[in-house]
């Protein structure tokens, strides 16, 4: 449609005195003045459209109750429209606004009129950026981080340990942009604690070392699932010791389009250097990061936490600030905390609360993990910790950034669990799942009564993944049977044991379940498997059904509902030519009925003393939409079911 059409559409509504209004996708880079007489209207539809700004007139429409937006090409937002105050539904997903920044309007209306009243004594662009190195260990991050700054080449440079942060001035188009570097340890045993302070908005620098094999997807994958698109720069480092060193360029940038470029560097030849900081001027200087306007208290606040010499803060201390400065709406500083943990300033837990408490220093944090995960006693001891050898463990050392009081030592362990790091034994010990010792320790399983089930990921396969679900179910653990890639596990109430085993190399977990309630008992550790995924972004995970008569020849659960739903009875996996009934595969895995499905419920809530199943899992879990409507084939309405336990004490 043509702007004569939306203008032929403005007049027949003007004619009948309609209250609704829709000029979809009409191509409109601006809207007609004669729009803006439609005083009527209370629903006005212009999403797909080429805008990009209203215009303060849109402040006449005061009967608008819903205004929809989606899909233009919007940097800001007139002040005006805090004018249109019977708006209740204002929708601007898809467009790039830097005013009122994206992050704000998404928690709608009554958040953008806040952040109007915040701007009133004036706004700035933000000239600050968190760059992200990551790459495995002693591929040269923290010497590229000296060349970028211009001090000289250290062949002697020590390992990072943790995150180290530097500080950068780049030159951006509109100025002098600051840069925080935050150099991560490639040490795969910190990643999950790494994990919570990789951000989005964000520019990622993924440093490769030239001289031996990489596997550059896994980091590609890993900035993917915590980058939030963010842009990035891929460095073939050392090129000096290995000029040839290459990948296939073209073929990663179709796979992941948040590539921007590949550079070759050396930093004992200072070659490449100067091209990187270029493109990394060049890059900065898109970030939405750079260009969103912060009102002048928000600025105040982030001053202050700068300024303050405290490892971390109540939440209390920091709502505290925020009024004293002028940021007085709870969403607003919800927003803030989200824009300052992006970069670097505080890191602010939005998975979960500890002590309503924000780290005002992320070297605090994985410092002391570091010394606690390398701890020689803890390798000795096979990821077993005596709280009481903290004094001695985190004592602090010559070179040390800080030092851990004893109160400090409950804080970390905590954090430490909540990270899923470690979980709690009797006797003041806690575990460390990933210290585990390697091999599997004899046990019997009834494996040919089993059900069996496999999850298969696809692309990319967590290393968290395993120790986080061992500290999930660790109230289960049989006889003390885990090891570093798997456990046993017995449920009591259930009647049941089962036996999870990963392979790391073949990007699988295996599942075995035996017992009375079987059935129950996948159900929960599928469960668990699926809130854990469900905490990476993109993470590809085919859940398998292995052939009754062959385990090495599986099928896709969802392929098996899809064929049960269109009533086809038989079916040929691939890798065999034998034809399998559907309805039999999907019975070890599946409730034939919805009184089955409500027979498994109230079993699971039966195990609510022991603060197991269903209602342990509901507390943990962020949002129990993980479990789709027909999960197992159960038929029951688990939005229903979860909105009543949370009623419950």
């Amino acid at each position: 449609m043509s702007k004569e059409d939306a203008l032929r559409l403005i007049k027949e509504a003007a004619e009948t005195g309609a209250t609704e209004l829709e000029l979809l996708g009409q191509g409109l880079t601006s809207l007609p003045p004669e729009l803006f007489q439609l005083t009527n209207l209370t629903e006005l539809n212009l999403y797909n459209n080429e805008l990009t700004s209203l215009p303060p007139e849109i402040g006449q429409l005061t009967n608008l109750t819903t205004l929809i937006l989606w899909n233009n090409e919007l940097t800001s937002l007139p002040p005006e429209i805090v004018q249109l105050t019977k708006l209740k539904w204002l929708h601007l997903d898809d467009n790039p606004l830097i005013s009122p920044p994206i992050e704000l309007t998404e928690h709608g209306i009554e958040a953008i009129r806040e952040y109007f009243a915040s701007i009133k004594e004036g706004s700035q662009a933000l000239a600050e950026v968190k760059v992200i190195l990551v790459g495995e260990g002693a591929a040269g991050k923290t010497s590229l981080t000296r060349c970028l700054k211009g001090e000289s080449f250290d062949k002697h440079e020590p390992t990072t340990h943790g995150i180290r942060i530097e500080e950068l001035t780049l030159a951006g188009a509109s100025g002098s942009i600051r840069c925080k570097l935050w150099d991560f340890g490639g040490q795969e045993i910190m990643h999950a604690t790494h994990q919570f302070f990789l951000s989005r908005r964000s520019l990622y620098v993924l440093v490769l070392d030239g001289r031996r094999d990489e596997r550059p997807e896994h980091w590609l994958r890993y900035i993917a699932t915590f980058g939030g698109g963010s842009p990035v720069l891929v460095v073939l480092n050392k090129y000096d010791t290995n000029p040839s060193f290459d990948l296939n360029q073209r073929f990663l940038k179709e796979k992941y389009p948040f590539i921007v470029d590949f550079y070759r560097t050396s930093c004992p030849k200072n070659y490449g250097i100067e091209e990187l900081r270029q493109a990394m001027n060049e890059e900065i200087d898109k970030l939405p990061m750079t260009k969103n306007q912060w009102p002048l208290s928000w600025l105040r606040v982030k001053a202050e936490l700068e300024q303050m010499n405290e490892p971390r803060i109540s939440y209390k201390n920091f709502e505290d600030i925020c009024r004293k400065a002028g940021v007085e709406g709870e969403t607003s500083r919800n927003v803030l905390a989200a824009f300052l943990h992006d970069l670097g300033i505080v890191i602010h837990f939005t998975e979960f609360e500890l002590d309503n408490n924000h780290v005002l220093a992320p070297k605090w944090v994985t410092g002391a993990v570091y010394k606690i995960i390398n701890a020689e006693p803890l390798a000795a001891s096979k990821g077993l910790l005596r709280l009481d050898d903290l004094k001695q463990i985190l004592a602090w050392q010559k070179g040390d950034d800080y030092h851990y009081e004893r109160d400090d030592h409950v804080y970390i362990i905590e954090l430490m669990k909540k990270f899923e790091l470690c979980y709690d034994l009797p006797d003041k010990e806690v575990l460390i799942p990933q210290l585990l010792g390697v091999e599997e320790p004899s046990f019997t399983f009834a494996e040919e009564d089993a059900l069996h089930f496999l999850l298969e990921y696809k692309d990319f396969f967590p290393p968290s993944i395993m120790p986080r679900f061992i500290v999930k179910r660790h109230h289960e653990i049989k006889d003390n049977l885990r090891w570093r890639t798997g456990l046993v596990l017995a449920n009591p109430s259930l009647d049941a044991a089962a036996v999870v085993r990963a392979d790391n190399e073949a990007r699988r977990i295996q599942i075995m379940v035996t017992g009375k309630e079987r059935k129950v008992f996948l159900a929960l550790i599928w469960l668990t498997f699926r809130e854990l995924h469900a905490g990476f972004e993109g993470l590809k995970v085919d859940e398998l059904i292995p052939m009754p008569d062959n385990p090495n020849i599986t099928e896709d659960y969802e392929t098996l509902l899809n064929y049960a739903e269109q009533g086809l009875e038989k079916i040929i996996p691939k890798g065999t030519k034998k034809a399998y009934s559907v309805k039999e595969l999907l019975a070890g895995v599946h409730f034939a009925s919805q009184s089955e499905g409500e027979r498994m419920i109230a079993l699971a809530e039966g195990e609510r003393k022991g603060g197991g199943g269903l209602r342990g899992l509901i507390k943990e879990m962020n949002s129990y939409i993980l479990m789709k409507p027909n999960f197992m084939g159960i038929g029951v309405d688990f939005n229903a079911l979860f909105n009543r336990e949370r009623k419950q004490p």
